[in-house]
């Protein structure tokens, strides 16, 4: 669902048409790291078709409704997957499956699989299927048509809490308490929500621009797009300076931005004196509350840009001068 709120940062952002399909863009980013990761849903399915005619065969509404990455303890047989059918009548899954982009695995639904009306249908998963970090669920109908993805999802809590849909069916995604097999009820939930107004103790400094969205895809150890509102901003981290693609340490790198950023909530401090470069946004990116740019550099995966110590407004931090500005 579009969203009508004022971009809180400019004009410097990339429209939803202009990024293609995100969740594409980050599974193939994620390729770029994992060699071993190849396409899932290659197999051609044999269809069972011998569900009772009262069943509903438009199926374009059913979606994922909540996922549960890291139940606590060992995730070994305690990830599940919900999902929703908004409709008035009950839906036939047979032969849907659900293609996770970590591992390219492919999950089967169990033959004459129906969904209620306006209901939720729970699948449990043997083994450990889902990833922690930068994980993206794509749901499947009979034909292999896609018709509904999540957003990159991450999950390093390690307890009840999982990603959902609220309210139910809708765009907006929350990490909070786990409502396994029912429907999700932000009035109940809401005291659990995490964002990054609530659980963050990061700020904004300074006069420039402000905001709060989710990193959705990583270029590289200091370059991420987030999604603000209806908005796709690209952001370089101010001050610091990751190894690009032909370098070394790129992996390194860009996988550590990847484990603490994709997926989460995240606040965009623009730098006051740098405002842009080319199309991106300069900025201190806070991912939940840990600071990138500071962590980059505390763990040695990328450098101090120096060039920018005599002009960024961030140069006078703490991390920033004991790096040498």
């Amino acid at each position: 669902m579009a969203s009508n709120v004022t971009d809180p940062i400019g004009n410097n952002n990339v429209t939803a048409d202009d990024l293609a399909d995100n969740n594409t863009k980050t599974t193939t980013a994620t390729n770029d790291l994992d060699d071993e990761i190849g396409t899932a849903g290659d197999d051609n399915l044999q269809v069972v078709n011998d569900t009772e005619t009262s069943i509903n065969d438009d199926v374009a509404n059913i979606m994922i409704n909540e996922v549960e990455l890291n139940p606590p303890g060992s995730d070994l047989d305690g990830e599940w997957i919900e999902l929703y059918n908004p409709v008035d009548a009950d839906t036939n899954l047979t032969n849907f499956e659900i293609r996770t982009s970590f591992k390219s695995a492919t999950i089967q639904l169990p033959p004459e699989a129906v969904i209620e009306a306006n209901g939720t249908y729970l699948i449990e998963l043997d083994g450990q299927i889902l990833s922690n970090t930068a994980e993206s669920l794509v749901l499947a109908n009979s034909s292999g048509e896609i018709i509904d993805r999540t957003p990159s999802l991450v999950d390093r809590s390690d307890d009840e809490r999982t990603w959902q849909r609220v309210p139910d069916g809708g765009d907006e995604w929350q990490f909070t308490a786990g409502t396994r097999g029912q429907l999700n009820d932000p009035g109940e939930q809401a005291d659990a929500t995490r964002s990054a107004t609530s659980s963050s103790t990061a700020q904004c400094q300074g006069t420039a621009g402000c905001a709060e969205g989710m990193a959705i895809r990583i270029v590289d150890g200091d370059t991420l797009y987030v999604r603000v509102n209806s908005t796709i901003h690209k952001v370089d981290l101010a001050l610091v300076s990751a190894p690009s693609r032909m370098d070394d340490g790129f992996i390194e790198s860009t996988s550590f931005t990847r484990s603490l950023c994709l997926g989460s909530h995240v606040l965009i401090d623009q730098d006051d004196k740098l405002l842009t470069s080319d199309s991106s946004i300069i900025a201190v990116v806070y991912c939940e509350s840990a600071n990138l740019n500071s962590e980059l550099l505390n763990n040695n995966y990328a450098a101090l840009d120096a060039g920018q110590c005599q002009t960024s407004e961030f140069a006078s931090q703490r991390w920033a001068r004991e790096y040498g500005c």
